[in-house]
């Protein structure tokens, strides 16, 4: 074994500067930076041993083989700040440096996050009387992009042009880059338009193309690129891609299914993992009939399609619940099944309720000498837990630990969400302190099905617990863990409690849903206390949160129950406004109270 190189490299570099100020910030970028490995560190002796030699040779070698020397050592990465020592080093010796020098030295600025003492770099390069070229400017560019300072990008950029130089593709690709990742697609574009005819523009199209698809802006994404087509840029593989994304994504069938056909059209190269990637956009949407076109293409063009390909045809057909269609292409695969072949399958059967299916293929797994993995139990043990199978799906919760396989969260939280729904909820903890035991962090919905199955079933204090803990986790709940709390608080008449932990809910960010102010409403409605549920249905409309029709039959049951019958019919008449209908119960009350003769309104009008 090499001994460690990092003593001789600090050697080394006390007898290359002998000075501590050069020293203290190698080795803390050295003790820091984890990313650095033994042989990167030799290679980097090397080249200081080198550099040694160079200063004392007589004469000086030409400032040529210094920069050499020092682009090698930026190439190794996260040596930024040995080569901004070097360089110094090099003005003690007052070697005279060149523009080479000095972009050098920007680059390693701009690498540590010093953008600020790269701009500086630029000033003492017109101090020396060297001209800044375009690589000077596209380092400073895309390091302030890089940094999120656009502004200040764009300014170097101006002043580029300004002081006479010709901007090159690359200036130009970084900067609308950086403008797609701050969300200027606008300028992007506009940019954009400054560089057409470029043959590397391809690539700054795609980017845009990328950006607009991704803020939902599908259509426009569109146009440009047949604006990039009339402009003579020829779209390559990635452009293709980006823009099936989109439309595929927003539902354009017609327009993906021509993109396609233009893809096939122009002979754009497109290997197995390409027309796999293109696929698999497509199949998501569940168009299973262009998915099975184009796997016809496929084979038609020579391809043999390999298990990733089959994946995501059973996928596809899956999406959509044709079982059998998958089934049967499972079977007549041509290449070797693997985990997620199964794992996609078995999660179609699940989903349909078809358990049976769904563990004989499972069986069928050991068969074939494919070895489950965590995805196949979690999914098997979800879909035991929808046809309410929780003892079989307990079984093979404790089957998949003797077989070797560690549950994650989402295993522990399927459970636990099954067990408290039917009640278990003694179980449900049980297995919640076992995640502990196991290293496994619950997350939120872990906790929110452990605070919902205890309200249900009135033990509220303890619901209260779990709700702390989640805070002592550093975890933040959401509007289902808020909404389930205070729904277990306002069904044990706990009211006050309910409403400081609504606001509360507010004040932290978490804006409640339809279901939370419904629940608050009930809560208000059974404790007599109408003004403030009218109040709060109010206020639910003036915040952007429409009531749904629970709301609405919540708050007029509330109003009957209380004989206040002129206010309950008013929401009745803006419930049927609103396209809404009674429920059950809400009808019962209102024939109850007609046929009394309390209320002289025909629910039948209404109904």
């Amino acid at each position: 074994m090499n001994p460690s190189p990092l003593k001789p490299l600090r050697n080394l570099l006390q007898t290359l500067f002998n000075s501590p100020v050069v020293i203290i910030p190698f080795s803390r970028h050295l003790s820091m930076s984890k990313k650095v490995n033994q042989q990167n560190d030799l290679a980097l002796y090397d080249e200081l041993v080198l550099f040694n030699q160079f200063v004392h040779q007589q004469p000086l070698p030409s400032i040529k083989h210094f920069c050499k020397l020092l682009t090698r050592i930026v190439n190794m990465n996260h040596h930024y700040p040995v080569v901004i020592s070097l360089i110094h080093r090099l003005e003690t010796l007052e070697i005279k440096p060149d523009i080479y020098v000095f972009n050098i030295s920007i680059n390693c600025f701009c690498h540590m996050g010093r953008v600020d003492l790269g701009l500086s770099i630029l000033g003492r390069v017109f101090k020396h009387g060297w001209t800044p070229d375009c690589v000077t400017f596209n380092t400073l560019i895309r390091g302030l992009c890089t940094n999120g300072n656009l502004f200040r990008a764009r300014q170097v950029f101006d002043e580029m042009l300004v002081s006479g130089f010709e901007p090159n593709v690359v200036t130009y690709g970084t900067l609308i880059n950086g403008m797609c990742k701050m969300g200027k697609v606008g300028d992007a574009v506009t940019l954009l338009k400054k560089v057409e005819g470029e043959s590397e523009s391809v690539i700054m199209y795609s980017t845009v193309i990328d950006t607009l698809c991704k803020s939902n802006r599908v259509r426009r994404a569109l146009t440009l690129f047949s604006e990039m087509v009339e402009n003579g840029v020829v779209p390559n593989v990635v452009t293709y891609i980006c823009m099936m994304r989109g439309l595929c994504r927003f539902g354009l069938r017609e327009e993906a299914v021509r993109l396609l056909d233009d893809t096939l059209c122009r002979n754009i190269s497109l290997d197995l993992q390409t027309c796999n990637v293109l696929l698999s956009v497509i199949s998501k949407q569940g168009w299973v009939a262009d998915s099975h076109s184009f796997f016809d293409l496929m084979v038609e063009r020579g391809m043999n399609p390999d298990t990733a390909t089959y994946n995501t045809l059973i996928n596809g057909y899956c999406l959509v619940h044709r079982l059998d269609d998958a089934r049967c292409l499972f079977d007549v695969m041509s290449c070797a099944r693997d985990v997620i072949t199964f794992n996609v399958l078995i999660n179609g059967y699940c989903k349909v309720n078809k358990i049976n299916e769904a563990l004989g293929l499972f069986n069928e797994m050991s068969r074939q000498n494919v070895n489950p993995n965590v995805v196949t139990y979690t999914t098997l043990i979800r879909g035991l837990c929808l046809v309410s199978k929780l003892n079989q799906a307990l079984i093979l919760f404790y089957k998949m630990q003797d077989c070797g396989e560690t549950a994650n969260v989402v295993t522990y939280s399927t459970l636990i969400d099954c067990l408290c729904k039917h009640e278990r909820v003694t179980n449900a903890l049980s297995l919640f302190k076992l995640m502990d035991g196991a290293r496994v962090a619950p997350d939120v919905f872990t906790f929110t099905s452990l605070i919902d199955g205890l309200c249900k079933i009135g033990d509220v204090d303890a619901a209260n617990e779990i709700f702390l803990e989640l805070f002592n986790k550093k975890l933040q709940p959401n509007v289902y863990t808020y909404t389930a709390m205070i729904g277990g608080l306002c069904r044990n008449k706990r009211l006050t409690e309910a409403k400081e932990l609504f606001y509360r809910m507010n004040e932290s960010g978490c804006t409640p849903n339809v279901h939370t102010y419904t629940i608050m409403i009930k809560g208000y409605c059974r404790n007599g206390k109408l003004d403030e549920a009218n109040e709060l249905f109010v206020k639910m409309n003036e915040s952007g949160c429409s009531p749904d029709g629970c709301t609405y039959n919540t708050i007029i049951q509330g109003f009957l129950l209380q004989n206040e019958f002129s206010t309950a019919i008013r929401y009745l008449e803006k419930m049927t406004e609103n396209g809404f209908c009674l429920d059950a119960y809400t009808e019962a009350l209102l024939l109850r109270f007609q046929s009394c003769g309390q209320l002289e309104f025909s629910a039948k009008k209404v109904v």
